[in-house]
């Protein structure tokens, strides 16, 4: 939960939560103190073990019936076949839907669950409600422990969760034709994530506390979206603008919760599939996010190398539709830009700063004012910072931190805290080149550089950036 950990120290129930449990559960207050006692002790106390008796005598069984096969714990094999009759005494349509809904590997809501399953949100309310009844998912009340903050109000939705044990007897016992329900499942669980993944980056370049808020609440539906997209082999189209920037916005998104090494996978698996589609544009997209990857794990001969090919092919493509134009020369300004970044860390500063000056040519010629526009503004500071030219650097930064505010009422945005912090840089820098001869001015500079970093350090923590960043 967004890199913070809540310790829950939990012991056997006592027997007389045992028996409120299975009484509550079964909703069979009636039951004789000796028939009671005598199912709490074949459970050894062990709450799912009495949830799951608890499904039984709900589903019609009797309690010398449910005693008489009951003797081992539920890690035993016996478990699974107390699950397996349940889950025979289900009607057909039930089975199918929890077969479906065991491609969740945590929590969902009635709205998500309806989604997967490809029904109405009110059906699919209804038919949780009944396999709760039975045990065979559990309301997920984890919500009441998220923080408590005005942009992120607790969740008022009811949510669910299969128990593992009951989530991997579902993925051992499917049948063929359960087989074909579970791979649909899994489908409509990309179409559904992975579009909520792109409502994210949208939103984190308005109102990124939201967005942060969402990630930590997504983050493992996320991260197996991603996953299965993989495995499915979907490419992400970037033909159009709109198509790019709502992409562009998905790969800045996944920085605060995949690491390296994940997001280089995922590029790499997309770029091959869309080579083999004909995709060709959306390749050098995914090449390009892939060379940024190897600039971040310092890899930057390799990076270089990498963007041959994708400029290659954008030489090649020709289109009339000018949005795929105007596409293309989004995609180029990408791979200049990823360019200029290796050759910066490489300290290549004249040949990075060639690159990123026909990076934002390209850009500001289709999108002037965006958060990858941003970027490439500051990747020119940055540059002007290595080579000394700091007043350049300095103009760059403040310009990308005003395209920034052009887009959002507010500064809590993801980039914010690093364009404030180079701003600060850009005075200190400043501040030490004519303290000998001018340090009245010199002061100055100091000063408005100490203002920019407590700008940068407290825009951080309001945002919590230290728990979701990843190396």
């Amino acid at each position: 939960m967004g890199g913070r950990i809540i310790e829950v120290h939990l012991n056997t129930l006592s027997r007389a939560s045992s028996v409120k449990l299975l009484q509550n559960c079964s909703h069979k207050t009636l039951l004789e103190d000796d028939a009671v006692e005598n199912l709490v002790s074949k459970c050894g106390n062990h709450p799912l073990s009495l949830k799951v008796i608890a499904g039984h005598l709900q589903s019609g069984f009797t309690v010398p019936e449910v005693a008489s096969q009951l003797d081992r714990l539920p890690r035993q094999p016996e478990f699974s076949q107390r699950l397996q009759e349940m889950f025979t005494a289900l009607p057909e349509q039930l089975q199918g839907i929890l077969i479906k809904l065991s491609v969740f590997r945590t929590w969902f809501d009635a709205e998500a669950a309806a989604d997967v399953i490809g029904c109405h949100r009110v059906d699919m309310k209804f038919e949780l409600h009944y396999l709760k009844c039975r045990h065979l998912i559990e309301q997920d009340d984890w919500g009441q422990f998220t923080r408590s903050e005005p942009s992120r109000p607790s969740p008022q939705e009811a949510r669910y969760s299969l128990h593992t044990l009951t989530r991997f007897f579902l993925q051992d016992n499917r049948t063929p034709p359960m087989a074909a329900l579970y791979i649909q499942a899994e489908h409509n669980f990309v179409k559904l994530f992975w579009k909520r993944l792109e409502k994210i980056g949208k939103l984190a370049e308005t109102n990124s506390l939201d967005a942060l808020a969402q990630i930590d609440d997504n983050r493992v539906h996320l991260e197996q979206c991603l996953d299965l997209l993989i495995r499915e082999g979907a490419v992400p189209d970037v033909s159009k603008t709109k198509r790019f920037h709502k992409q562009y916005s998905v790969c800045m998104t996944w920085e605060l919760f995949l690491d390296i090494s994940k997001r280089l996978k995922f590029c790499q698996n997309v770029a091959e599939r869309a080579l083999k589609q004909g995709n060709r544009r959306s390749y050098c997209f995914y090449k390009a996010m892939e060379a940024e990857q190897l600039v971040a794990k310092f890899q930057y001969g390799k990076a270089i190398q990498m963007l041959q090919k994708p400029f290659a092919i954008l030489g090649e493509l020709e289109s009339v539709d000018q949005e795929e134009k105007n596409s293309m020369k989004l995609v180029k300004a990408l791979l200049h830009y990823v360019k200029a970044h290796a050759f910066g860390c490489m300290q290549k500063n004249g040949d990075a700063l060639s690159e990123i000056k026909t990076s934002l040519q390209q850009c500001k010629s289709v999108s002037g004012n965006s958060y990858f526009a941003a970027r490439l503004v500051n990747q020119q500071g940055a540059i002007y910072m290595n080579m000394g030219k700091y007043m350049e650097s300095l103009d760059c930064h403040l310009n990308a931190y005003e395209i920034l505010k052009k887009s959002a009422a507010s500064d809590l945005l993801l980039d914010v805290p690093t364009y404030l912090m180079n701003i600060g840089t850009g005075y200190s820098e400043m501040g030490k080149d004519v303290r000998q001869q001018k340090p009245l001015e010199a002061i100055k500079h100091f000063e408005k550089a100490i203002d920019y970093y407590d700008r940068s350090l407290s825009t951080e923590k309001r945002l919590h950036m230290d728990e979701y960043i990843k190396p």
